[in-house]
């Protein structure tokens, strides 16, 4: 069985996303970065994953705790991790509730609150917006963790037991009883546990580790079902080769990796080139439907002329054909052939720069996306002119010279990125 990876930002939550384009592109990126999401950009971050959850597969397995206690221990352990990098390591970003981690070492000094209450949560909402939340999927998927609330995989447990525990079971009774009772922790070298935990989460990785991450991040090697990853190792590569690992992603570099990618595996090739098509009527439609959000009581005909003014007679990178893309967007279950057919309508209606039948296709697109959540359209027709409803993020239209690179989502490629970067930095 493979797990069905959902991204977190990829969501609809409420009314953002009001042409449902995040479940799309979701669809497209997950065939060439099959296990990471948005957010699951540091690796330190899976290393508190796996931390946390062989803590509490040990405390369990010596009858100290059930597994009914699994998320308060997760979150204590958490909350150490995140003292244990921010004071033992300075680090200053890349931790999730880094801005309260802050206020709590300046309101307690060097004893700070470890507890599964709002006394120690260093998010306001730990459970759903820390690595429990946001890591827990991606590391299943990637081979990391056990189904349900406890354990790792064989695989991990045993790199874990190998690398992570020894440094870690000199404070083991200590551990064990702040992360089952709560309490302070003394973020002082000299104490065990701090030291303990620090050791481990240096931002430095050592060669093993290099080696354990590159294989299940990067490579995704231990994804359930191997042959939907097995394009990652080659893509990986690709990025490094013939990317800036440090930038985000646009269109001239995936239009670049699908070239290079035609030389070794054709299939990553197509599915890289399916991307940028489909970039190409996305981004400028988001942008275009921003702008209609700042236009209010104009006739389309009028919003029209000003879009040909600023854009120009057409919109480019649309001339490829879309067919073959519009099939699989429309297979995918939020989006369905209503929407796709008004998808269709707009990508003809902007590659021939008629403008106003793309404010047309738009306004249908939008009420199509807003009925199936049971909402009212954004913007509307109301006396042959537009009614804006709802302002999003109303934008003003992005200048004509830059359509042609225009790239607006990210596909995961981000986070591939950043994780190969970080790889590259600690070899």
């Amino acid at each position: 069985m493979f797990f069905t990876l959902e991204d977190p930002n990829a969501k609809i939550h409420g009314s953002r996303d009001p042409l449902g384009v995040q479940p799309v592109w979701s669809g497209f990126g997950r065939k060439v970065v099959t296990n990471l999401t948005t957010v699951t950009n540091s690796i330190r971050g899976f290393t508190v994953l796996i931390v946390s959850r062989l803590l509490t597969e040990k405390m369990i397995a010596k009858g100290i705790s059930g597994e009914q206690d699994a998320l308060s221990i997760f979150l204590r352990a958490e909350q150490i991790s995140s003292y244990a990098r921010y004071i033992g390591h300075d680090v200053g970003s890349d931790i999730r509730g880094i801005e309260r981690v802050k206020r709590f070492v300046a309101d307690y000094g060097p004893d700070v609150p470890i507890q599964d209450d709002a006394t120690g949560m260093i998010l306001s909402d730990q459970k759903m917006y820390g690595i429990w939340g946001l890591y827990t999927v991606s590391g299943r998927v990637s081979g990391l963790i056990a189904d349900g609330p406890v354990g790792l995989t064989d695989f991990a447990r045993d790199f874990a037991d190998k690398h992570y525990w020894p440094s870690l079971q000199p404070s083991e009774h200590r551990l064990f009883k702040l992360l089952k009772e709560g309490g302070t922790l003394r973020t002082r070298k000299n104490d065990p546990i701090f030291r303990s935990i620090s050791e481990i989460l240096p931002e430095k990785l050592t060669p093993d580790e290099h080696w354990f991450y590159s294989e299940t991040l990067r490579d995704a090697r231990h994804v359930r079902e191997y042959q939907a990853a097995k394009r990652q190792p080659l893509f990986a590569e690709l990025l490094k080769k013939h990317t800036d690992l440090g930038s985000y992603t646009n269109r001239a570099e995936v239009t670049h990796l699908a070239k290079a990618a035609r030389k070794h595996d054709e299939a990553l090739a197509k599915r890289l080139d399916k991307i940028v098509r489909l970039e190409a009527l996305l981004a400028p439609a988001e942008a275009l439907f921003d702008y209609l959000q700042t236009c209010g009581g104009q006739t389309p005909a009028k919003v029209a002329n000003k879009i040909r003014d600023h854009w120009g007679t057409f919109v480019p990178n649309l001339d490829e054909p879309f067919d073959d893309t519009l099939s699989e967007i429309v297979s995918i279950s939020a989006v369905g052939a209503d929407i796709g057919e008004v998808m269709a309508r707009c990508d003809n209606a902007l590659s021939v720069g008629a403008y106003e039948e793309a404010i047309t296709a738009l306004l249908d697109w939008n009420k199509l996306v807003m009925a199936g959540r049971n909402a009212a359209p954004w913007v509307q027709m109301a006396s042959g002119k537009l009614d804006v409803r709802y302002r999003g993020q109303a934008r003003g239209l992005p200048a004509g010279d830059a359509l042609l690179e225009l790239w607006r989502n990210p596909y995961f490629i981000d986070t591939l990125k950043t994780i190969a970067l970080q790889l590259e930095e600690n070899n």
